[in-house]
């Protein structure tokens, strides 16, 4: 009889520890999408190389995430070359722009990802004037954002970025967003 009554805690204590996992996930679900808005964040720098070349930093952030799948894509007028990257063919064709992937990976309630470009001016002393970066965010459904913030522009080599510091964009919480 002893035995008998150990297995049934044992299997008991299983059942509420399997129940106490989903009550708290379910918890921790509802509170995300309650109390939290969800922020999609951007940060581009632009650091001379050398003379022709320029690194163009850029770092998105999907922050409050309830999604398990985000993708971000980079999109640069092609009037500027990037030398380290290949283009992204997996993605949606815009016009006067080659496609780059962002590599996201998760970290707690966050989507990360950074990503280094090096950049010349496709022709040397050629003038352009204010191409924007364009970075989609999106899911497996649907685009969820799309930031047109930082622009590039050129004269005589000399590649400038506008924008602000950090561009951020929120949004409130959605099942399947």
């Amino acid at each position: 009889m002893k035995k008998y009554f150990k297995v049934l805690g044992w299997i008991f204590l299983g059942i509420f520890l399997q129940f106490k996992f989903s009550v708290l996930y379910g918890i921790v679900f509802l509170e995300n999408l309650n109390f939290h808005e969800r922020a999609y964040y951007v940060k581009i720098k632009l650091v001379p190389v050398s003379q022709d070349a320029h690194l163009l930093n850029v770092k998105t952030v999907v922050h409050h995430s309830l999604g398990p799948d985000y993708f971000a894509n980079v999109y640069i007028p092609k009037s500027f070359k990037v030398i380290n990257k290949e283009t992204y063919e997996g993605t949606e064709k815009i016009k006067g722009y080659s496609a780059y992937k962002m590599n996201m990976k998760r970290k707690y309630r966050d989507v990360l990802s950074s990503e280094d470009f090096v950049i010349t001016a496709t022709v040397p002393g050629d003038k352009v004037n204010n191409a924007p970066i364009l970075i989609h965010f999106e899911n497996m459904n649907q685009r969820l954002h799309t930031d047109k913030t930082y622009t590039l522009s050129s004269m005589e080599n000399n590649i400038q970025l506008l924008g602000p510091e950090r561009a951020e964009a929120t949004y409130p919480q959605q099942l399947g967003m």
